[in-house]
């Protein structure tokens, strides 16, 4: 059975998880069903990252300060946090290219409530 998802549709949703990038796929148009969903996923990694870099910057700046304990609080929330965003982007732009769709773990709640003119 052959997948019926366009090939710019496919490549649109994968680009959709390169973070900023996100904005290329949401500002055009038209978009099918299947791109405005990876739309909705990659805007809410880009948020999650958003949110996540700023939350390391402010445990940086306060409890990176303490010698030993700080510097290690700080690199293992860097890793976790980049691990995460990593493999979900891969995941997510590997899923598009395949015409797949997926729900993004942790995040989907707020991709449904993402606005995206079809």
């Amino acid at each position: 059975m052959e997948n019926q998802i366009p090939i710019r549709d496919r490549w649109m949703g994968a680009i959709c998880y390169l973070s900023i990038l996100v904005l290329v796929p949401m500002l055009s148009t038209p978009k099918s069903e299947f791109l405005a969903r990876h739309c909705r996923q990659g805007f809410s990694l880009l948020f999650f990252e958003v949110v996540g870099v700023a939350f390391i910057w402010i445990i940086d700046t306060t409890l990176g300060r303490l010698p030993l304990l700080g510097f290690l609080v700080v690199i293992t929330l860097r890793l976790v946090f980049f691990l995460f965003v990593l493999s979900t982007s891969v995941m997510g732009f590997t899923k598009a290219i395949f015409g797949e769709t997926w729900r993004l773990p942790y995040l989907d709640d707020l991709a449904d409530k993402i606005p995206v003119n079809h």
